[in-house]
């Protein structure tokens, strides 16, 4: 895997994809309606997401710039970067961080010295990679068990600079990121479905690089490919399980930021202020 670079190519429809050479499941996280509110959706060019951009060209550079991304928030742990360094040591290309000139980047580990991608997953906790979600349910538990500060760093920014641009990733691009990219969608009135809608699009993001993963992951702890394939892909059932324990446990995305991560009422209505907008008739990915 460390010497395969997956982009997000042109085949993938746009919005939301935006096509890169050399970084995988590149998105806005704009676009998609409010509930019950025909004309009014997440803004757009406000919040990216992908996986990790270590691989990025001059080229994929200079278009993740031209779309106002003044920030990126690095959500991997200090394993997954080293892995990444001695990846390139061998000559494999790239860097173990994205340090872009004129790009600031924001170190926020939600887990610091624990690999958190689908591979370190599926060797660590097996049941996650069980038919039904409630392992998937618990790993995303966890990581709203330590990632009150992530959140925060991610969502201050956004309140510190509205007319800019930032974009978040760890190394799929797929659990930390979904989970960060769900509280926002879900914050700003995004229903259930359709914010399970948004985390399945990691199944295309990823595309290029799943076989890859699963088997990655059947090596890692010796499993099926069915079971390999569950830890690997983002299932809906996943993420509407997440969405319904976030609302019972945390009283929802607003619950959680408020009493967790400590983001006052009165900021979280200007977050929703500054990321929803009345598009007309157009509204929508």
């Amino acid at each position: 895997m460390e010497n395969i670079v997956p982009g997000t190519p042109s085949t993938l429809p746009s919005p939301p994809f935006v096509t890169l050479e050399g970084i995988p499941n590149f998105r806005d996280l704009g676009g998609w309606p409010i509930a019950g509110r025909a004309t009014r959706c997440v803004r757009r060019n406000r919040i990216f997401r992908c996986g990790e951009p270590t691989k990025a060209t001059a080229a994929d550079i200079a278009k993740v710039k031209s779309l106002g991304v003044s920030c990126v928030f690095d959500l991997r742990s200090n394993p997954e970067i080293e892995r990444r360094l001695g990846s390139d040591k061998a000559g494999a290309g790239g860097q173990g961080a994205a340090d872009w000139p004129g790009v600031e980047r924001r170190f926020v580990p939600i887990f610091p010295d624990q690999s958190y991608d689908p591979v370190s997953l599926a060797a660590s906790h097996k049941d996650y990679m069980s038919e039904d979600a409630r392992g998937m349910v618990r790993a995303y538990k966890a990581i709203l068990e330590h990632g009150a500060g992530a959140c925060k760093s991610v969502i201050e920014r956004i309140l510190d600079e509205p007319d800019g641009a930032v974009m978040v990733h760890c190394t799929a691009g797929k659990d930390r990121t979904g989970v960060l990219c769900a509280l926002l969608l879900s914050l700003c009135g995004v229903e259930d479905a359709v914010v399970a809608e948004e985390y399945c699009l990691t199944g295309l993001g990823l595309a290029p690089w799943m076989h890859l993963i699963v088997r990655a992951i059947m090596e890692s702890v010796g499993s099926a490919e069915d079971a390999a394939r569950r830890m690997a892909e983002a299932r809906e059932e996943s993420m509407l399980g997440f969405l319904e324990m976030l609302r019972s446990e945390y009283g929802g995305a607003e619950g959680y930021l408020g009493h967790v991560c400590g983001i006052s009422g009165e900021r979280l209505k200007r977050l929703k202020n500054i990321l929803v907008i009345d598009e007309g008739p157009v509204c929508g990915v």
